[in-house]
């Protein structure tokens, strides 16, 4: 079998995941799949306003490409302020969903429609460190954004991640 040519793009990765979501399945599966469906409706309607696009799943956590990372940015600004709001409806916060982000700039390779690499990898454990209800962006990502959002930005320095061989400048 021959060797198929490996497609490379640069890409804008945004990942997100709920925090805790394995805990409250455990605590109530029905209730908490009802809160994750409400949440991906929010999350659906804003990927799909700001041209993003999910490239996979697992569960509760959502990888999705942007082609600008202002867009990206954006996305995850509007989403945390509709999550937030959707959860001040819920009376009982431990069936609340607080979402965690992270969004890097990078080289990826493609593989069908999935994205695999070191800018989904980054972007995956910048979702990590970011605090719940939360969003953590590369240096690159900053460095495009700056002086462009209605918010303001905390830098968190230079972060080592898990299985990333050079430290990340995160925001």
């Amino acid at each position: 079998m021959a060797d198929k040519k490996i497609l490379r793009k640069i890409a804008v990765i945004f990942v997100t995941d709920v925090v805790g979501f394995s805990k409250m399945m455990e605590a109530n599966e029905d209730e908490t799949l009802q809160s994750l469906r409400a949440s991906k409706e929010i999350l659906d309607k804003l990927f799909e306003e700001h041209s993003g696009r999910i490239f996979n799943t697992a569960g509760d956590a959502f990888m999705v490409e942007f082609s600008n990372t202002l867009s990206a940015v954006n996305a995850a600004i509007a989403i945390q302020k509709q999550i937030f709001d959707h959860n001040k409806t819920i009376s009982d916060a431990s069936k609340r969903l607080y979402f965690r982000m992270g969004i890097n700039l990078g080289d990826v390779m493609v593989d069908g429609d999935n994205l695999l690499g070191d800018g989904v990898n980054v972007a995956a454990r910048l979702e990590g460190i970011a605090p719940p209800g939360g969003i953590c962006i590369s240096e690159i990502v900053h460095t495009t954004v700056k002086g462009k959002l209605d918010c303001g930005i905390i830098e968190k320095g230079q972060q080592k991640l898990k299985n990333i061989a050079d430290p990340v400048k995160a925001f």
